[in-house]
């Protein structure tokens, strides 16, 4: 009996430990969220449903997210938020952004969204300066190209977001090109 007991132990230790180490292949799973850490443990991407999702994390400190959508989050080193993709319903309408960040708040973002009934639609390119305040959240919209319900556009922000030129084709192929003054006084340069 003692060496039943003996090998029935070092059986389920080599099973525990080799479990550990061993990889594992499926057809599907289906979960609700998924944790890729590093050796520390630490999360360096997340997938999640929208009940799941986490809260961002930035220099450290966690912050409420506006809104919780499904996705994949991805992190630094140090745990912080650099990005991720984001699948969602919001104000009736369904949205879809691919995003990376500086240290604290978007850099890039892809975009597109449509309401519930297909009648109004965007898709477009985000790209934002840096804010060197430091203030979480906070970057400087500069530039969009960005398609909206057959318009399509390309709009250049100042470092104060203020616009400064926009070039536009309508849904209907009209060309505008326009050029802002600092007090946002637009003046057309189409010569159409």
């Amino acid at each position: 009996m003692m060496i039943y007991m003996a090998v029935t132990t070092l059986l389920l230790i080599y099973s525990f430990n080799s479990n550990n180490r061993s990889t594992a292949s499926f057809e599907e799973i289906s979960v609700k969220r998924i944790n890729v850490v590093d050796e520390a443990g630490n999360n360096r991407m997340v997938i999640s449903n929208q009940e799941l999702m986490p809260n961002p994390i930035i220099a450290g400190k966690e912050y409420k997210r506006k809104i919780a959508p499904a996705g994949i989050i991805f992190y630094d080193e140090k745990g912080d938020e650099i990005g991720g993709l984001a699948l969602s319903t919001m104000n009736n309408s369904g949205l879809r952004a691919l995003s990376f960040d500086y240290a604290n708040a978007d850099a890039i973002g892809l975009l597109s969204q449509e309401d519930l009934n297909g009648n109004n639609f965007r898709a477009g390119i985000l790209i934002m300066d840096k804010d060197l305040s430091g203030t979480p959240g906070s970057n400087i919209s500069r530039l969009k190209l960005i398609t909206e319900n057959g318009n399509a556009g390309l709009f250049i922000n100042g470092p104060d977001e203020k616009p400064r030129i926009s070039i536009i084709v309508d849904s209907i192929g009209n060309p505008l090109i326009q050029v802002f003054d600092k007090n946002g006084i637009a003046k057309n340069l189409s010569p159409f």
